[in-house]
């Protein structure tokens, strides 16, 4: 059965959302893991600040890939899903 633009449009954008909730829940766990994991480094070798800017710093990059990677991921499921919808109707 062929979707009509409107239901296609409201796929799209459930999509997005659960893309960009993904995308947030990851910061935050990265973010988290490196303030907590730097704040046990500082105090297990009595150095302040350090490990904690180094993992927070870290991070930044690393979130950032992950958001890049769950985005094209996902847009590339998005432009999958219709080819293989046209093949089947095309072949019923």
């Amino acid at each position: 059965m062929a979707q009509s633009n409107e239901e296609r449009k409201n796929i799209i954008n459930t999509v997005l959302i659960v893309m960009v909730g993904q995308v947030g829940c990851l910061t935050l766990i990265i973010v988290l893991a490196s303030l907590f994991g730097g704040l046990w480094l500082d105090r297990t070798f009595n150095t302040k600040p350090l490990f904690t800017l180094i993992l927070l710093f870290a991070g930044i990059p690393l979130s950032v890939i992950l958001m890049l990677v769950i985005a094209r991921r996902t847009i590339a499921r998005l432009k999958s899903k219709p080819d293989t919808e046209e093949k089947k109707d095309l072949s019923a």
